[in-house]
């Protein structure tokens, strides 16, 4: 029903009885001085009469003003009522001894109270419209309208028995559509129009492709009585969920959004929400795609390790549709002072994962250092975290080795562990599994007859888990350099020989009980200091003759220089006795 005629009086069907009452007439309305009513049905007893009781003041005391008689009429009129305000209500008068008389609703000759717009929210191109209830007893229902641009505020609708109405012709995302409510009462009484709340009419512009960012700007949500509250800033991408991406107080009307990519959609919403009452009221969605030059994003050092060949690996994530200009791979040895290693503009395709083999580095000597930098095509510059290789050292002592490491170095990786490696024959041999808080172990199982373990050579591994900035996580596994421990050769000397070419103890030989010598020299001397032999060969021993003749019984004086692989250096001295 798109119009009420108000010059009509509404007839309804109210009338109803309750068992064992005597129901008043269904008051409804009160037009000038003429009081409207539909007869109540009762069939307790004989109808007597209408009673119309009145009063200047709503809180009483009533009086009786006029007795209808006629079952019939459905009207009165109050003559002589004058200007002032006055308050009716209506009881039935039949002939139903202890029955309990109901009355009426209490109205007044004023027009009805206004009701109140709650809210005006955009829904994709409609409008949804609710608002709070007349207070008056004597309304039936509602008349919305509209403003319509160039043409003036025009009725949408007549609604009974209902808060909130559908606008399906409106246009909230051409235009912020302003809408009013009137209550009216059964007479065709009006109230006040409310006042008018307006829909947020969002508008977006996008920036250069550098500035990848988007404006937002809106009117500001009008008439709520506690005020906005807040107003939130929704956006979803490629026709995803909403994601909240600001809250903002009652006096924004603008918003920047930043970091925007390139060939995404972005589809922005506002919604207002009044103080403490927590009513929302949404804008219109409206969306942008911005063509952007695009920034690189979650750069991350994820890992730094040492290849079996001994040479450093870096291993470093970055967005594969990133516009990088250049690139460098920065090293250092301090943590400190870094010097660039690689640079350049990155090969097309660029790929998420990537890696880069230092063969300049060494890692056997220390923790080398490494970090990631990039340059957009804007000129915006990105650093990665720093990351550094695992440095081990062994140690020989008495028959056994200790191994000590640094801990892994990468502020986005969490440790879980270490594995602990002795190559033997080239092939790695598991020591041990020790926890992220473990950085030595020691080597007490050594089988000093076997040359891989008299000089045994060690690597470290550690487990990590790397979390990025899209929240997932990988894992990584960093190895270390290698590095070898050498048992201290053990030297068994005699102090006499007998060279009597009998077989038995005819040369003197210094036997090596494990170990076999980098550089090995034996010399023996006179008591003068003269020198009488000299070998390099650890098989080659002194016969007990000087160029060729015999030299006589006696103490000789001999001097022994082993270094072993490792670079240690064992020396000893003394005298052997040479006997006949």
């Amino acid at each position: 029903m798109k119009q009420l005629a108000l010059t009509l009086v509404f007839v309804f069907s109210l009338g109803w009885t309750l068992f064992g009452q005597v129901a008043a007439p269904a008051f409804l309305c009160v037009s000038n001085d003429t009081l409207f009513w539909e007869a109540p049905t009762n069939s307790c007893g004989p109808f007597n009469a209408y009673l119309i009781f009145a009063s200047q003041d709503e809180s009483g005391t009533y009086s009786q003003l006029a007795a209808i008689t006629d079952p019939n009429q459905n009207f009165f009129i109050h003559e002589n009522a004058g200007m002032g305000v006055w308050y009716y209500y209506l009881e039935s008068d039949y002939d139903c001894p202890g029955q309990p008389v109901l009355q009426s609703d209490t109205l007044d000759n004023l027009i009805p109270e206004q009701a109140r717009l709650e809210s005006v929210s955009v829904s994709g191109t409609e409008v949804e419209v609710s608002w709070q209830p007349s207070p008056s007893p004597e309304v039936v229902a509602y008349i919305l309208s509209r403003t319509i641009p160039g043409q003036g505020t025009a009725v949408l609708d007549t609604i009974f028995n209902d808060t909130f109405y559908l606008d399906t012709e409106a246009s909230p995302t051409e235009q912020s559509e302003t809408y009013y409510i009137e209550a009216i009462d059964a007479c065709g009484n009006k109230s006040l129009i409310a006042t008018p709340h307006s829909t947020i009419l969002l508008a977006t512009e996008g920036s250069d492709p550098c500035e990848r960012s988007i404006s937002l700007s809106w009117n500001r949500y009008q008439n709520w009585p506690q005020g906005i509250g807040s107003q939130d800033v929704w956006v979803s991408r490629n026709g995803g969920a909403p994601e909240l991406v600001a809250a903002l107080d009652g006096n924004a009307s603008s918003y920047r959004f930043q970091n925007a990519d390139d060939a995404v959609t972005y589809c922005f919403t506002v919604q207002a929400v009044e103080r403490s009452t927590g009513v929302v009221a949404a804008s219109n969605e409206a969306c942008l795609s911005l063509d952007v030059v695009q920034a690189v994003k979650g750069l991350a050092a994820t890992n730094a390790t040492v290849t079996e060949n001994g040479e450093a690996q870096l291993d470093w994530q970055w967005n594969a549709n990133a516009e990088i200009s250049d690139y460098a791979i920065l090293q250092s040895s301090d943590n400190n002072n870094f010097s660039i290693v690689e640079s350049g503009a990155p090969a097309p395709p660029l790929t998420a994962s990537n890696s880069y083999l230092d063969t300049r580095a060494d890692p056997s000597g220390g923790v080398v250092y490494y970090q990631v930098q990039t340059t957009d095509g804007c000129g915006e510059k990105a650093s990665s975290n720093i990351v550094g290789t695992l440095f081990l050292r062994a140690s020989a002592q008495s028959g056994a080795n200790l191994i000590r490491w640094t801990p892994y170095l990468n502020p986005l990786g969490t440790v879980q562990g270490y594995n602990l490696y002795r190559l033997e024959g080239g092939a790695p041999v598991l020591l041990g599994n020790y926890g992220p808080n473990t950085l030595e172990a020691a080597d007490n199982n050594l089988d000093l007859s076997n040359p891989d373990q008299v000089r045994a050579c060690y690597f470290v591994e550690a487990q990590a888990e790397i979390s990025l900035s899209d929240s997932t996580n990988i894992t990584v596994d960093s190895r270390s350099n290698t590095a070898c421990a050498e048992q201290e050769a053990r030297i068994y000397i005699p102090n006499a020989f007998s060279p009597n070419e009998d077989g038995r103890n005819d040369v003197f030989l210094p036997y090596l009980q494990f170990g076999a010598p980098a550089d090995y020299l034996l010399a023996v001397y006179d008591r003068y200091g003269g020198q009488l032999f000299e070998s390099r060969d650890i098989n080659v021993g002194w016969n007990g003759k000087s160029r060729g003749k015999r030299v006589p019984v006696g103490l000789y004086a001999y001097y022994l220089r082993i270094e072993q692989s490792d670079g240690t250096v064992v020396e000893q001295s003394g005298e052997v006795s040479l006997l006949r």
